[in-house]
């Protein structure tokens, strides 16, 4: 199992298209994949949904956990990681 917490930093948060952009960048990884925001780790969303990861509701500053469990896990978290930290795609 992998896990990172990693802070949104993209201005208009997690809105259409960078949601849109995560799904594309997660749905061909064989492993299980979820995240949940700001430590409340009884509420998880999953980024191969669109649907899930726009009810997240996510905004600048917010925290984002994820957490991949698989045989790619540790690519998965890499390209998550690379995700966040530049801004979505934005």
């Amino acid at each position: 199992m992998e896990k990172i917490t990693l802070t949104l930093t993209n201005p208009q948060g997690m809105h259409a298209r960078p949601a849109s952009l995560l799904t594309k960048l997660v749905k061909d990884f064989k492993s299980e994949i979820y995240f949940y925001k700001n430590d409340i780790d009884n509420k998880k969303y999953q980024p191969k949904s669109i649907l899930s990861v726009m009810s997240v509701g996510a905004a600048q500053g917010d925290k984002l956990t994820f957490v991949a469990e698989g045989s790619d896990e540790k690519e998965a978290i890499g390209a998550i990681t690379t995700f966040i930290q530049s801004g979505c795609g934005e």
